[in-house]
């Protein structure tokens, strides 16, 4: 997939993807925030995490609030 190609996130998500393993040893069930290649933190509550988020990229900027969990939650919507 060309750079061009890729969703908003994706570098984030492929950060989370890659870094997933590691980080559930010290940090499962934390909220971690990524933009780009950059970890802000792992935060309790997807509240702090979102604000800490906001706090550092602001609003005009994607960032990623990801809950690390060994298992992702499916959602199915009727």
């Amino acid at each position: 997939m060309s750079a061009e190609q890729k969703t908003r996130l994706a570098a984030e998500l492929d950060y989370y993807a890659a870094h997933k393993r590691e980080w559930l040893k010290e940090h499962c069930e934390k909220y971690v925030v990524i933009q780009d290649d950059n970890v802000l933190g792992f935060y309790a509550s997807f509240e702090a995490a979102f604000r800490a988020g906001v706090g550092a990229f602001g609003v005009g900027r994607d960032f990623l609030v990801q809950q690390v969990l060994e298992h992702e939650p499916v959602y199915f919507v009727y």
